[in-house]
């Protein structure tokens, strides 16, 4: 594992500051930041009832609600790599573990200037992130389960990126950039804690693994919800006259379901199947 995180340092070496990496002038603000076939309120009235103006402003709050997933998941990162400074840990995996924080930060800055651009500061865009909180903090960066839930948070997350960086509509310059420089780095990111999960299941016994995939799919669920259906406040801020109701048809919403599934997928299946590879089998981890 020692020339895999040897590998990663290398590719991380050098930091690219994603601020200055954006034409900041380049934003079109007659193309929306998101693909309208990815918005929560996708084949529902509330949506199809929308002017081409309020759907332009719904995909920016969408659009913020990714942000603020990011600087909530890559702010917790932070926290829990930095919170004994790395000094029990060996140099090559602070190396990479060093350079994620660089990264996560200068992502950050990026997130916070979109949510600001979008007019969306101060307004909860997550939904009840409390209980998944306490579990992070309760985790290190020496347990498997730190970088199995890393690893879901940011492919769940780079998924959805992904999607919209593939559509053909024409989403805005400047969204389209800042997914780009995300989806980047997160490649070698979800990279790294493919490679520091493996290294850390040794000691981790049999029905260890099994509790922690049942534990996986109850924590995966409320993860989605919370980050990719809207809020009742979310939705008020752009003006929608029953906000209550349509953040309700979203969580009932087939087709957000299906898409929620799309995104989890990816890291289900190498969690699950690296979880297992390492001991008796267990039961599939599901959204």
């Amino acid at each position: 594992m020692s020339v895999q995180l040897k590998h990663l340092a290398g590719l991380g070496a050098e930091y690219r500051d994603p601020i200055a990496a954006i034409d900041w002038g380049a934003a079109d603000d007659t193309r929306p930041w998101l693909p309208p076939a990815l918005l929560s309120l996708s084949g529902l009235a509330a949506q199809d009832r929308m002017t081409r103006e309020e759907l332009l402003r719904f995909s920016r709050v969408e659009f913020a609600r990714l942000c603020a997933a990011g600087l909530w998941l890559e702010g917790l990162l932070i926290s829990r790599i930095m919170r004994n400074g790395c000094l029990t840990t060996m140099p090559d995996e602070a190396r990479v573990m060093l350079q994620e924080v660089r990264e996560e930060a200068g992502h950050s800055l990026m997130f916070v200037e979109m949510i600001d651009r979008a007019g969306l500061g101060g307004v909860p865009l997550l939904g009840d992130i409390r209980l998944l909180t306490r579990v992070a903090h309760r985790l290190t960066p020496d347990q498997p389960e730190f970088w199995a839930m890393v690893f879901i948070g940011e492919s769940v997350t780079d998924t959805l990126a992904l999607k919209a960086l593939r559509d053909q509509g024409g989403i805005c310059p400047v969204a389209r950039r800042v997914l780009h420089l995300h989806h980047h780095d997160e490649a070698r990111h979800m990279a790294a804690a493919k490679t520091l999960l493996q290294t850390r299941l040794g000691g981790m016994s049999g029905a260890r693994r099994r509790l922690f995939e049942i534990a996986l799919g109850f924590l995966l669920r409320r993860f989605l919800k919370a980050t990719l259906y809207p809020t009742e406040r979310s939705l008020a801020a752009m003006g929608l006259p029953d906000p209550a109701g349509a953040a309700r048809a979203a969580a009932a919403s087939p087709e957000r379901a299906r898409l929620s599934a799309e995104c989890a997928a990816p890291a289900l299946r190498f969690v699950g199947r690296t979880l297992r590879s390492r001991g008796e089998a267990a039961p599939e981890v599901r959204p």
